[in-house]
């Protein structure tokens, strides 16, 4: 009995701990939110999709629909920058409840202050800072990853039809946040297999709340069969790097810089500290936390076989490996003076993070393309004729001349000088990926790769730079810009 009060009051302070994270990443995320609406290229993108309620199907649809509902309650569905607006405050919402359960998670597993390590952990990482900012699916993927675990550890506490069902229609949520989330049904299954008393009933269940979960959300996607499925392919060309010009060697370490930008010493140190605990107990763990080792390890090992990368691909992983770091410190605790080290780890990752937080939280109130405007206003001639190169992304300028088209492999300075244009702005978002040393053309376009190179090279020597701006504090905010004039002897 008094087991069982002391698990109830620890229950209740992991939530009251849980809670006031998801408090503190409201706060903390809804930072400098009116940023530039068109400075992320896909943002506007999927504004447009609410507005005219025509759906690429690019991704699954749960923070699309999220959006179109915020919009439709408050009567704004057309209004763009309600719409971009109620997008970035969605991935927040979603991050910070990915918080919440994580701490929830640790919490119940590990405990109270493991709990609240675990949030600070995870508020003070600065890529979920960073993207829990934009209208994207990344922490949409966060929270359904972060639900099916903590669906897995209802279940594993009660296995149980209802529990299962919870399972069930978590994978479904997961998956319809992103594609990749589908990486969570094995080890669900695994959860279910250890757990279940009733196998038949309660893989039934799950599987049937599962699939009630996918078309609930992505209905729209079953109604345009063809073109959702159209869309899918080429994402996953895309993502294999077949759909484009050039593609990349396979980046087997490309992550282990990643995950060094959005971890401290500290963490790292708990995180080798909590694995060889593991190890020495031969795995001698619940299910629940082989789960969550072995989930970010089978994640990180396929993002290492993709060709293309990026630091939001890694945001689960870096969530979770923050997650087991926090776990690290149980041991600390038990030592003497165990609480004071603990707390001093803390304290030392967050002085860590902190120079990082404060340039991401800088970055969002940088704005290159509104200084690119000003100068093109000012400096150059109103007869001029600008071409503005793929990424540039220059929106609502004013500057009547600006043409924003890519490049095409096709042309040359020449042509383009008959065309009548007398300026080039291109951003290294783009050509730069010619020059990688790890770049090379996919099959059949070695010759528009070789043409779009030698286009470039071109441009730098015999162009005229006349305004260049370095990259600022965000890539997207404040990327680097470089103003050629083409004109005949320039």
């Amino acid at each position: 009995m008094k087991s069982m009060r002391n698990h109830n009051k620890s229950s209740s302070w992991t939530l009251l701990v849980a809670l006031v994270f998801l408090g503190l990443s409201l706060i903390l995320f809804g930072r400098n939110l009116d940023f530039y609406l068109y400075a992320h290229p896909d943002e506007p993108n999927k504004v447009a999709q609410i507005i005219n309620n025509e759906y690429n199907f690019h991704h699954p649809m749960l923070m699309i629909r999220t959006t179109s509902i915020i919009s439709e309650i408050y009567g704004k569905v057309t209004d763009f920058k309600f719409v971009m607006l109620a997008g970035r405050w969605t991935s927040i919402t979603y991050a910070s409840l990915a918080v919440f359960l994580f701490v929830l998670i640790n919490g119940r597993i590990h405990g109270s202050l493991v709990a609240v390590a675990t949030g600070i952990f995870l508020i003070s990482n600065p890529h979920l800072f960073d993207l829990a900012h934009y209208f994207k699916e990344d922490p949409c993927l966060l929270f359904g990853i972060a639900l099916v675990l903590f669906a897995m550890l209802l279940y594993s506490e009660i296995p149980g039809a209802i529990q299962a069902g919870f399972v069930g229609l978590s994978c479904g949520l997961a998956f319809s946040a992103k594609y990749s989330a589908g990486i969570v049904l094995p080890f669900s299954i695994y959860i279910l297999i250890v757990y279940s008393k009733k196998k038949p009933r309660d893989f039934a269940v799950a599987a049937l709340c599962f699939i009630t979960g996918i078309i609930s959300i992505n209905y729209p996607a079953f109604e345009a069969l063809a073109k959702a499925s159209g869309s899918l392919n080429r994402e996953i060309d895309s993502l294999t790097g077949q759909s484009k010009i050039l593609t990349r060697s396979i980046p087997h370490g490309v992550y282990s810089n990643i995950y060094w930008q959005s971890t401290t010493p500290v963490l790292i140190g708990l995180l080798v500290a909590y694995a060889l605990q593991v190890m020495k107990r031969r795995f001698a763990i619940a299910p629940i936390e082989r789960v969550m080792i072995f989930l970010p390890l089978l994640y990180v090992g396929v993002l290492s076989f993709l060709p293309k990368t990026h630091h939001r691909y890694f945001l689960p992983v870096a969530a979770l490996l923050a997650c087991l770091s926090a776990v690290g410190l149980k041991n600390i605790l038990k030592l003497r003076h165990g609480f004071v080290v603990g707390a001093a780890l803390i304290l030392l990752s967050v002085a860590w993070q902190l120079p990082r937080l404060f340039k991401a939280n800088r970055g969002f109130t940088d704005d290159y393309r509104k200084e690119l405007a000003v100068y093109l206003e000012k400096e150059i001639s109103k007869e001029a004729k600008i071409l503005q190169d793929k990424r540039v992304d220059l929106k609502n300028t004013g500057f009547s001349n600006l043409h924003d088209r890519p490049i095409q492999s096709s042309e040359t300075l020449e042509s383009l000088r008959k065309e009548g244009f007398t300026h080039i702005i291109v951003t290294s978002k783009n050509y730069g990926r010619f020059f990688l040393k790890s770049s090379k053309p996919t099959k059949g376009s070695e010759e528009e790769f070789e043409l779009m190179k030698l286009f470039y090279m071109r441009l730098f020597q015999e162009g005229s730079l006349i305004r260049e701006w370095d990259i600022g504090d965000n890539l997207y905010l404040a990327p680097p810009f470089r103003v050629y004039s083409i004109q005949s002897g320039s």
